[in-house]
């Protein structure tokens, strides 16, 4: 019941010294470079670059997984959380909904990730003594620190000679690794859980 129209009164929004942000992209020799350099006992590192590089799932998706969610008969994993930066009162990583419904979804993994994981599964069973589907693929029994992910991810890109990159920008690398494999783009707009195909294309398939 306002008089007056707000929005006319504020006028558009000014971009100020905006910088547009360069996406970066590893190809596949990138990344078995990457992969080669990681230490032998750094394993779940090892096993969520690749899981984030050979499945475009957002990094939130991927550290709110429990092994309850994966399907090893059908190498198929779902997807209906999303793991937060945010800290509760009792120093735990607050799980939310995924970003839009169509982020809800069940998508495929290859055997290279099949047997990544059941490697983690092992590690944990090492570690703790005992293995339960409630613990987290990657971290166990608590989820692994988003900090610490992107410390390593920085070592080990100075390390393999290969150039840096953001977290996010795996989640690009896969879409463009599917897209140059002739994957259709419907498809691979499902698998990253987009709202809408133009998202993938205007975004995600930008050379």
């Amino acid at each position: 019941n306002i008089k007056e129209n707000v929005a006319q009164l504020v006028g558009n929004f000014k971009e100020i010294n905006y910088i547009e942000e360069k996406i970066h992209i590893w190809d596949i020799e990138m990344f078995n470079m990457y992969i080669s350099k990681i230490n032998k006992n750094d394993i779940i590192h090892k096993c969520i670059i690749e899981f984030l590089y050979l499945t475009g799932v957002r990094l939130g998706e991927a550290t709110a997984l429990t092994f309850n969610d994966i399907d090893f008969i059908n190498n198929s994993i779902h997807i209906n959380k999303n793991m937060t930066r945010y800290i509760d009162s009792n120093g735990k990583r607050i799980i939310t909904t995924p970003k839009t419904k169509k982020s809800i979804r069940t998508i495929s993994f290859n055997n290279y990730i099949r047997n990544s994981i059941l490697e983690l599964k092992q590690y944990y069973e090492k570690q703790y003594g005992y293995f339960k589907n409630e613990l987290f693929i990657f971290g166990g029994i608590k989820a692994m620190s988003f900090t610490t992910l992107e410390r390593k991810k920085n070592y080990y890109c100075k390390i393999a000679n290969v150039p840096q990159i953001k977290i996010h920008d795996l989640r690009h690398s896969h879409a463009c690794l599917l897209f140059m494999n002739n994957v259709p783009i419907d498809e691979i707009s499902f698998r990253l859980g987009h709202s809408s195909i133009s998202m993938t294309t205007d975004i995600y398939l930008q050379f």
